[in-house]
């Protein structure tokens, strides 16, 4: 436990550190806590991500014509892996583009996460197509 000599100075010593003050000290401080961005609340995707994944459902509604709400269900599936395969390649693009990310570990622990999380949703979506294949044949 500290000594109220310790906790004293801990407070003093709080009192100088305020962060960065320049513009461009914040700008890249922002970004300290970021692992990906995929969730975050601005910045990363933009609402017209959520037109995107209508479009990529409708295109794959249109192409595959499902014949019963199984196979509706399984279009989705797709659409949806697709949809986060693109939010993933997105967020990694913006991810390896932070100028304060610039060396090289840094950018291959990026790439190593974002590839194995793009790996995941393209065998979900050749999962749910698969599983679509099977259903339509006779």
């Amino acid at each position: 436990m500290a000594t109220k000599r310790q906790i004293a100075a801990n407070r003093r010593n709080a009192l100088k550190s305020t962060g960065p003050r320049s513009e461009n000290g914040k700008a890249i401080s922002r970004f300290n806590a970021l692992r990906h961005g995929l969730y975050a609340k601005s910045g990363v995707r933009s609402p017209e991500s959520l037109n995107e994944l209508s479009q990529i459902r409708r295109d794959l509604l249109n192409s595959f014509q499902p014949q019963n709400p199984e196979q509706t269900r399984l279009v989705e599936q797709m659409a949806s892996a697709r949809w986060q395969l693109l939010n993933w390649q997105h967020a990694e693009t913006q991810a390896l583009s932070d100028p304060s990310r610039t060396d090289p570990l840094s950018q291959i622990r990026i790439m190593d996460g974002f590839s194995q999380r793009q790996a995941r949703y393209q065998r979900a979506f050749a999962k749910a197509f698969e599983q679509f294949r099977r259903s339509a044949a006779p």
